[in-house]
């Protein structure tokens, strides 16, 4: 027991070192997802659509749209989603991807 205790004193130490944060060591995306932070944007083409532009550059096109409480134009989000290659969408804005968890950030 008390191995595990300087144990994990140890990783939170190097966590807290390191650039990266807690939340990323233990809430890693799984390789079938895209993890990322976000804004929430109206897009007016092809008939108007709610999406997420990335801080990564990249228009992410929610299958479903965006939940109504994350339908401000601004609102900083964080998405987990995974791509959905197997559909088209003639909005051709990014992407299509199936939100699997979507929250605001402060």
């Amino acid at each position: 027991m008390r191995h595990f205790h300087s144990t994990l004193a140890t990783l939170l130490l190097a966590a807290g070192a390191s650039s990266c944060s807690l939340d990323s060591l233990f809430n890693s995306c799984p390789r079938d997802q895209v993890c990322v932070d976000g804004t929430a944007q109206f897009f007016s083409f092809e008939g108007g659509f709610w999406a997420v532009r990335g801080d990564d550059n990249v228009t992410y096109d929610p299958i479903d749209g965006l939940p109504e409480d994350f339908r401000q134009s601004g609102l900083r989000v964080r998405l987990r989603a995974r791509v959905r290659h197997d559909v088209g969408s003639f909005h051709m804005a990014g992407p299509i991807v199936d939100i699997i968890s979507i929250r605001k950030l402060p």
